[in-house]
């Protein structure tokens, strides 16, 4: 009974697939090659938005209901910088206003819809989840690998049916690696692996070091199949739209100096939620070697794919579980590789409780 107590508790500090979404961050709303002059609409944080480029190139973001009748603006015409709403012809600008009404002749005021601030990085477009004018670009993520050119970067997605608050939660989770990735990228000895956990603040880190055989995922990329090798991965939380996680990697049977640079892939996390219980997920997985091959960078991404595609299934898998078993007496137990995602899940709360 005590311990149910305390887990009421917890429960109540801790984001979960109930607490409101934080708006104050910047989140993936497309990548850059599918936003063009042909409008596309995408849910946001529970929002409809559509997206379009200006004749200059650059991108907008617009509430994709017109101000009128909600008739979706992604079904409307875009003419020169002006989009049309498709139902009554009610015109808007860039900013959101709306500039005509064809069946009256006075001007309209008062009349928009919202926008939303935009960054194109990356190979992305962002937005500022919530009011324009509330948008912070101090606290914008730089993601360096994405625009070296001495790294490659391959991108996959996946659009999940679970809260994104799982989602971080699995990813500073490397414990799960041995069971649930043991096809894929996952390896008997990391369940046995001591875990580092490194929390400062809002910076919150998870790492583990395993001498081991490289899943094929790495190995073959860096033709070290079935040679023994140190691998140290890390998981990093930093904002609610994004991810890092870390694979170093070095050959125990060959000399250092034959190592360089130093075998690393950086796994930048984009996470948005489409949704309370639904989630866009980007994946950009950054490699420093065999840069050039594109042989290479295709089976890395798919191996990657296939994987996160194991996770995909595990945070469903969850959330149909927590829909259809509603028993009074069940409570969800803690154990000592969870603190990371205590941590973070803490925090969540906390931002969102500060938000609403």
């Amino acid at each position: 009974e005590l311990r149910k107590k305390r887990a009421e508790v917890a429960r109540e500090r801790r984001a979960d697939q109930h607490t409101p979404l934080i708006k104050n961050c910047w989140y993936v709303a497309a990548r850059s090659h599918e936003v063009s002059r042909e409008p596309i609409a995408r849910s946001i944080l529970g929002n409809s938005v559509v997206l379009f480029r200006k004749e200059n190139g650059d991108a907008v973001a617009l509430q994709n209901r017109c101000a009128h009748r909600s008739f979706p603006l992604v079904n409307g015409k875009l003419e020169g910088d002006t989009i049309t709403c498709g139902y009554h012809g009610l015109q808007y600008d860039c900013s959101g206003k709306c500039i005509s009404i064809p069946m009256q002749d006075r001007k309209p005021e008062g009349i928009a819809v919202k926008a939303y601030q935009v960054k194109e990085y990356g190979g992305f477009v962002w937005v500022w989840g919530n009011h324009a004018d509330t948008a912070d670009d101090s606290v914008f993520p730089l993601m360096p690998w994405l625009e070296d050119e001495n790294w490659a970067v391959e991108v996959g997605y996946l659009e999940i049916a679970s809260n994104y608050v799982h989602l971080h939660e699995n990813l500073l989770d490397l414990s799960h690696l041995s069971f649930l990735h043991e096809t894929s990228f996952g390896t008997p000895e990391y369940a046995r692996a001591p875990v580092e956990m490194a929390i400062e603040g809002d910076d919150i880190q998870v790492w583990r070091q395993v001498k081991c055989v490289l899943p094929d995922i790495y190995a073959k990329p860096l033709g070290w199949q079935n040679q023994q090798a140190l691998r140290r991965s890390g998981s990093q939380f930093l904002t609610p739209g994004l991810h890092l996680n870390t694979g170093i990697l070095s050959n125990l049977e060959k000399p250092k100096d034959e190592q360089q640079p130093q075998p690393t892939v950086k796994v930048l996390q984009l996470i948005t939620p489409a949704s309370q219980y639904e989630t866009h997920y980007w994946y950009a997985q950054c490699r420093n070697f065999e840069i050039s091959n594109d042989e290479m960078g295709a089976f890395m991404i798919k191996a990657n794919g296939l994987a996160f595609a194991e996770d995909q299934f595990a945070l469903e898998e969850i959330a149909k579980i927590q829909t259809t078993d509603s028993d009074p007496e069940y409570y969800e137990v803690d154990i000592a590789t969870d603190k990371a995602g205590i941590k973070m899940r803490t925090l969540l709360k906390t931002m969102s409780d500060k938000e609403n």
